[in-house]
């Protein structure tokens, strides 16, 4: 089991979250919980609410989107450290556009949107650090790339 001092690490080496403040950082490992998944379980599917984001901390993850989501298709193979599920992140928790599943044993961090958004409320500094971040994110998963 992770330590809240290895997950504060942790974020901090994700693009994500890197760059801020400690005490925003130990806020949010605060909210972390370990998961297990199994080869071929599901993390989360298309159409749910989009509550918790997750941090991959081991294994392999495939993210791949629901076929007739507009003209988007993407199919992307998460690895160690890398964050998924960021729409939770997003005001009034979009549905889930696709499905991530495990394609070997991961364990993998889940963290409530809700609870992260209100550490990035208490510091202004680097809650907009995250967003400005978070937008980057969102527009090269939806530009198409020439």
């Amino acid at each position: 089991m992770l330590s809240p001092d290895e997950i504060q690490a942790m974020l901090n080496d994700i693009p994500l979250f890197a760059g801020c403040s400690k005490e925003t950082l130990a806020a949010i490992a605060k909210f972390a919980s370990e998961r297990d998944y199994k080869k071929g379980e599901e993390v989360y599917d298309s159409g749910e609410q989009a509550l918790d984001m997750y941090v991959l901390v081991n294994g392999l993850v495939s993210f791949k989107t629901a076929t007739g989501v507009g003209h988007l298709h993407v199919e992307t193979l998460m690895k160690r450290h890398m964050i998924f599920g960021w729409a939770s992140l997003v005001p009034e928790h979009p549905r889930r556009l696709g499905s991530a599943t495990c394609m070997d044993n991961s364990k993998i961090l889940a963290i409530n949107g809700d609870e992260v958004m209100q550490a990035l409320e208490q510091d202004p500094k680097s809650g907009f650090l995250v967003m400005k971040r978070l937008c980057s994110m969102i527009a090269s998963t939806f530009i198409e790339k020439r």
